[in-house]
């Protein structure tokens, strides 16, 4: 099986299997233990928590609050600012967010919340976000880097924008981290991300949160009340051996940065999108202007719904999703296609490629020739065919 769906989840990295592994044999006691090995385990735990925050130039160790992945964090961060904030806040939020960003806003804000819209490479332009900031906005929220398209976002230059309009700025880094530098992210007010995107185990993210905010008190974040784990804002038994393994993995994804692991994958990802093109006039890839990540492809194929092709590239041996996991067994074409301004019809024949640190030439060539067989195949055929082609 040759798997292209990284953007969903990564396969556990053998140090971040290895990590877990020590930590469940030698540090498997209860941080908060008053006694030699519950306080090192508190002390692995807090050094885990220093090096989190020095991969992201964050301010403080402390502001760095680890939980169950980025859909707690996302959640936990509007609740907590819905209960922190006047009656009549407002927040903005980017139109291509992941669910677990859009559906926690809608809960906590209702019809209190803006939708920032973006161009049609989907990217969300400065000019937009300050058009709709009010005196009643407390926090805006725009990913990193889409889950679907893989178009980054200026999260920088919103941040600064933010930052003189005296109004906090949240950015889910999920898909960021692992793939692009870590650092610089720990600057903005919130930062939520988990380990399973980039290698590490599922179940253990974190939540970044800033001291400068107004926001920040004690109130539990999302509804976690009981101990006074995670420096108050998150009771229960913190999960060492998850964080470690989490920690060893974006360690592992940092130096391979480094040492050019990235820009070999961008030189693969831009040959294959050539091919693509060449191969297949009529598709479209999505953001194909816009910057990048180095790992995916929106695709909107020719000839059928974007579930044949998935369910035929899976008999062929190839692994790759109709858009965002979570958003699976929803109806209707993808929102983030759709606020992208991208028709309805050629929003459900789009397919989403994402590779991972390993790919090879030879991989894309072997999903390309698939592609292509598929394709023969539906042009053969037409009742192979769910979708005729535009």
């Amino acid at each position: 099986m040759y798997y292209f769906d990284y953007n969903a989840t990564a396969p556990l990295h053998p140090l971040a299997a290895e990590a877990w592994q020590v930590a469940q044999m030698q540090h498997w006691h209860n941080p908060g233990g008053p006694y030699g090995a519950g306080m090192r385990v508190r002390q692995a735990l807090e050094s885990a928590r220093a090096q989190l925050a020095t991969f992201l130039e964050a301010d403080t160790p402390e502001s760095i609050i680890f939980t169950s992945g980025a859909t707690e964090g996302n959640n936990a961060l509007f609740s907590h600012v819905a209960h922190s904030s006047p009656a009549d806040a407002r927040v903005i939020v980017s139109a291509i967010e992941h669910p677990s960003v859009m559906e926690a806003a809608r809960a906590s804000f209702q019809d209190r919340m803006d939708i920032l819209p973006v161009d049609p490479s989907g990217v969300v332009r400065l000019e937009s976000l300050r058009s709709l900031v009010r005196k009643q906005t407390v926090l805006v929220s725009v990913m990193a880097a889409n889950n679907e398209t893989g178009v980054i976002q200026p999260w920088r230059e919103m941040h600064q924008l933010c930052r003189g309009l005296a109004v906090p700025f949240h950015t889910d880094a999920s898909q960021w981290l692992g793939k692009l530098p870590a650092a610089g992210l720990g600057w903005c007010d919130y930062v939520t991300g988990c380990g399973h995107k980039f290698g590490g185990p599922k179940g253990v993210g974190f939540i970044k949160i800033s001291g400068n905010t107004a926001h920040v008190d004690r109130l539990p974040f999302h509804g976690f009340r009981g101990g006074p784990q995670e420096h108050g804002y998150r009771a229960g038994t913190e999960n060492y051996p998850a964080i470690s393994a989490m920690l060893a993995a974006l360690d592992s994804r940092e130096k391979w940065m480094q040492a050019g692991g990235a820009e070999t994958q961008s030189a693969l990802h831009d040959v294959f999108s050539l091919k693509l093109q060449a191969a297949f006039p009529s598709a479209v890839l999505h953001g194909a202007y816009a910057a990048g990540l180095w790992n995916t492809f929106s695709l909107a194929m020719p000839l059928a719904h974007n579930t044949r092709w998935v369910a035929l590239l899976d008999k062929a041996g190839f692994a790759v999703s109709t858009g965002a996991a979570c958003a699976t067994g929803k109806t209707g074409p993808s929102p983030v296609l759709i606020a992208m301004g991208v028709p309805n019809e050629c929003a459900q024949r789009t397919i989403r490629i994402s590779a991972g640190w390993d790919a090879t030439a030879s991989a894309y060539e072997s999903l390309l020739e698939a592609l292509l067989a598929i394709h023969a195949t539906l042009a053969a055929d037409p009742s192979e065919s769910s979708v005729v082609d535009i």
